[in-house]
């Protein structure tokens, strides 16, 4: 049963507009409108949407060490901050245009918080110890990898990674040129970050562009010139930058610790109240008025009292008894939280009460799983704009390229490694006690790896027990003999 335009009851109400289309006008209606399924109407030539590609295939990529763009110098500043520039910043970044949020990012930078806060999560991924790794087992790759590791103590020493690291935290993105040393027989890269000031994202293009002296440059990501370090995507990866987050509790927390500091000025010192006859000589009381303006320096003043006591010169101070200030470091802690919300993802100090252990861990989890991803994001990035251009330009081929690798991993998790594995190793021993054999060594492997989280486990294969091999191996004593066995003299056999 149908309703009538041909649809079952209650799909599609019964109105012309549920009417359907046929095929071959829907078919024609896309084909007229946005080329459909006609190649022949999508255009091949924009630069913007092109097929993914090895930038190391370019002709001029051996050109490019020789090359040394000009940035611009970093002269004017803005740190006078107020609600409606900063606005306007947040406002022409999310456009993509990053003249205000460049300078806006470095005004924040000089907050005690967000810096303390900053080189803790730097110090945590930079400052842990880095694995190197070759591309293959083949000598080349050995070579190539043995190369890079002699590099990189120069290579991460310098300030240049952990500056793009802080601006692609606080921008949602950094870039930098690539320098080359070529004057050894390994040619060595090394970065020099460009401030995002001078950059924009060129919409049509789809690609960051830096604004130098040599004129406007497109960063093009793993040519050998360009680092572009973006740890959520190049495509308006900048929306994501923690700088929206931290702009306005900073702005907030800056006003308050001014606000604070007047409320001090003016409650810090007590009121001095003066009392002067109604008929009062105008000499002594210019004379009075001046020696009350002088208390802070001389505390000695001389007070004339006249015949009348009561009508004659004083003085009182008074100070100031409410609580308001109390609101000042309440909204600074705040604004604090949630700048190292936005940083670490976690804000263990204020969160956290009372010395809980199950939530210093699950807060610690939370830092760990962060870090990681920065890890996971920078070896991306220095393989594919450090480590395969180095092998493309000292070894002939980017594929012997290695991969560099942060140990991020916390040192309560080889902890429980550990444990895992001395349990999992009892739970064998006891099983093949009991007489329970493993036929298929790799089930083992697998169920210790998806089941208990060994993942790395060296291959091993199901064998007797020590015990049980050394009892087959032991000689048999004889029969007949009390003693030991004596050896066999020469010509008994």
């Amino acid at each position: 049963m149908t309703n009538g335009n041909g649809y079952p009851p209650g799909s599609l109400p019964d109105t012309p507009y549920a009417t359907p289309i046929p095929a071959d006008q829907l078919a024609r209606a896309y084909r007229d409108v946005i080329g459909g399924t006609d190649p022949s109407r999508i255009p091949q030539d924009d630069p913007a949407f092109q097929a993914p590609r090895d930038p190391l295939k370019s002709s001029v990529v051996k050109q490019m060490p020789g090359l040394v763009y000009r940035d611009l110098p970093l002269i004017c500043i803005q740190n006078s901050w107020t609600v409606a520039a900063t606005r306007n910043a947040l406002q022409s970044h999310m456009q993509g245009i990053f003249e205000l949020s460049g300078q806006l990012v470095d005004a924040i930078l000089g907050d005690d918080r967000v810096q303390a806060t900053l080189g803790s999560r730097i110090s945590g991924l930079f400052g842990r110890e880095v694995k190197h790794t070759p591309a293959d087992d083949s000598d080349e790759a050995r070579a190539c990898c043995d190369a890079w590791e002699a590099h990189w103590p120069e290579f991460i020493s310098s300030y240049a990674v952990p500056e793009l690291h802080v601006y692609a935290i606080m921008m949602g993105w950094s870039a930098g040129q690539i320098l080359w040393d070529t004057t050894g027989p390994v040619w060595k890269p090394y970065a020099r970050p460009w401030h995002p000031r001078f950059s924009f994202y060129h919409w049509p293009a789809r690609k960051y562009v830096a604004i130098s002296q040599d004129g406007l440059l497109p960063i093009l990501a793993g040519d050998g010139k360009w680092t572009l370090h973006t740890p959520f995507g190049a495509y308006r990866g900048w929306v994501r930058g923690a700088l929206r987050a931290i702009a306005e509790p900073w702005l907030i927390r800056h006003f308050a610790i001014r606000d604070w500091a007047r409320y001090s000025e003016v409650h810090g010192l007590p009121t001095r109240i003066g009392y002067t006859p109604a008929a009062a000589d105008p000499g002594e009381r210019a004379l009075f008025e001046q020696s009350l303006a002088n208390l802070g320096n001389d505390s000695a003043m001389l007070i004339p009292r006249g015949v009348d006591a009561q009508n004659g010169y004083d003085y009182e101070l008074r100070e100031a008894g409410a609580g308001n200030w109390e609101a000042f470091p309440g909204l600074i802690d705040r604004c604090d939280m949630s700048i190292v919300l936005a940083l670490l993802f976690q804000n263990l100090t204020t969160e956290v009460q009372g010395g809980s252990f199950a939530a210093t861990t699950a807060h610690m989890d939370i830092r760990e799983q962060g870090l990681e991803g920065d890890n996971f994001g920078w070896m991306r990035t220095l393989h594919r704009d450090f480590q395969r251009p180095f092998a493309y330009l000292n070894f002939g081929n980017a594929d012997l390229a290695p991969t560099s690798s942060f140990d991020v991993q916390s040192r309560a998790r080889y902890k429980d490694n550990g444990t895992v594995l001395q349990q999992f190793a009892t739970a064998v021993s006891q099983l093949r006690t009991a007489g329970i054999s493993f036929d298929d060594p790799d089930a083992v492997r697998k169920f210790a790896a998806d089941r208990l989280g060994l993942v790395d486990l060296p291959s091993y294969t199901i064998k007797e027990p020590v015990q049980v091999e050394a009892t087959k191996a032991a000689p048999k004593a004889s029969p007949s003999s009390d003693g030991p066995e004596a050896p066999a003299k020469p010509g008994d056999e």
